[in-house]
């Protein structure tokens, strides 16, 4: 809770220096650490100890700031994902429970746009609340776990609530997200019609044997309150950031419906929240703050190595090789957060439009992590829902496949249209 609070500080007062914040992380982090898989503590403290060895190389030939820059990097982000985690709180769910789950093709629509919503919102809490239902009465398929992915994850093409923007956002704070909502929801709404077409092909039965979530349309409010509330502030107050916005707002929305909802009992609610599952959140916690580290290593690697950047502009077609290179590591197993954490910082003097450095770090999040095998949702479902880990990753390999040709085409028109044309 200190990390989400000294965070807005961090975004709101100019002299603040978020590396207290950082330590405030750590801090967290090391009494969490009891909570890591094996896998996530072997993960973590490679990339620790590898961002360590960049930092001392780097401190050794001159550089400065490194130690700070560890501690900061990605603060921002982890206070955002700290504040959305309270709209589990009043996001409980599109639909009653008792309700009956219809079959067939619709029912399969409804779901991906189901998930789709609330996951752009309340992150991978909505995949577990329709996965959980799915396999109350039977084992979650395949096809199912294929179709939750891959909606889910298109979000973070759009979406200010997950991740990939908070990140993004940190490396190309001067991006428009009007222009990056405007791009990324028709490539979101393609990838939902492909995965549809897919699911609802010959080879799938044509979806009859789908049993879809059902959806109430009053339990959208929640992610349309929240969209709207950040625009507006955001467009009120341009100097907020829109991680700021969102960490502010997120838990000012919980409370307040809390306090319609249950009245006195608010305070019972908001305790057991931050007590008992906030404490779920140390495998993002952990998996960033060991990111930064490693950032700040590469940065130290690269100014001692004097290390340049191999273009000279960065235009339609060096935001594709970036997005092939990002994605490529990311279906080695190499998450984004990770990639953009590096590559952000080694490609800024360039001094490129954020707009287009923001929109091609988001479509490798958007269209390459659902093929990663280090991808905490992949991972999640094959834990709690024995799918079948290696296929799962196969089969959205092939529609991570397309929606990388997808993207490079809306890269590529993005900067033929918006940017300057080259000398």
């Amino acid at each position: 809770m200190l990390v989400a609070a000294l965070s807005v500080a961090g975004g709101l007062i100019p002299a603040y220096p978020d590396w207290l914040t950082g330590i405030a992380g750590w801090a967290a982090c090391a009494l969490l650490w009891p909570r890591l898989s094996g896998a996530q503590a072997r993960v973590v403290l490679a990339l620790l100890v590898a961002g360590l060895a960049g930092i001392a190389w780097g401190m050794a030939s001159g550089g400065a700031g490194l130690i700070e820059r560890a501690l900061a990097q990605n603060i921002p982000l982890i206070g955002m994902l700290i504040a959305v985690f309270f709209l589990r709180l009043i996001s409980t769910g599109p639909s009653a429970s008792g309700e009956p789950l219809s079959t067939g093709r619709m029912a399969l629509l409804r779901t991906l746009l189901g998930v789709h919503l609330f996951g752009s919102v309340i992150n991978f809490s909505a995949v577990a609340i329709f996965a959980d239902r799915f396999s109350a009465r039977a084992k979650l398929t395949l096809e199912q776990a294929m179709g939750l992915s891959q909606a889910f994850m298109t979000g973070a093409l759009w979406s200010p609530f997950f991740g990939a923007m908070a990140v993004t956002l940190t490396v190309a704070p001067e991006a428009s997200l009007g222009r990056l909502m405007a791009v990324g929801i028709p490539l979101a709404a393609l990838g939902i019609a492909l995965t549809w077409t897919t699911l609802s092909s010959e080879r799938y039965g044509h979806a009859r044997e789908f049993a879809g979530y059902p959806i109430r349309l009053e339990a959208l409010w929640v992610p349309a309150a929240l969209a709207v509330g950040v625009l507006l502030v955001h467009e009120l107050e341009r100097r907020w950031s829109v991680l700021v916005i969102i960490t502010l707002l997120a838990p000012v929305l919980t409370v307040a419906t809390l306090l319609v909802r249950e009245g006195n009992r608010t305070g019972a609610s908001l305790l057991r929240l931050i007590r008992l599952r906030l404490p779920e959140m140390s495998g993002e916690l952990s998996l960033f703050l060991a990111a930064g580290a490693l950032s700040a290593g590469m940065a130290g690697v690269i100014a001692a190595l004097g290390l340049g950047v191999p273009f000279d502009r960065f235009g339609g077609f060096e935001a594709s090789l970036v997005f092939l290179g990002v994605t490529a590591f990311a279906w080695l197993g190499f998450h984004p957060v990770i990639l953009i954490s590096v590559v952000g910082p080694w490609l800024a003097p360039l001094e490129p439009d954020a707009t287009l450095l923001a929109m091609t770090f988001l479509m490798t999040w958007g269209t390459g992590l659902v093929a990663c095998p280090m991808a905490n949702t992949l991972v999640a479902i094959h834990a709690r829902y024995a799918v079948p880990f290696r296929e799962l990753v196969r089969r959205n390999r092939t529609f991570s496949f397309a929606m990388s040709a997808a993207a490079l085409a809306v890269l590529n028109a993005y900067a033929f249209f918006a940017l300057p044309p080259r000398l």
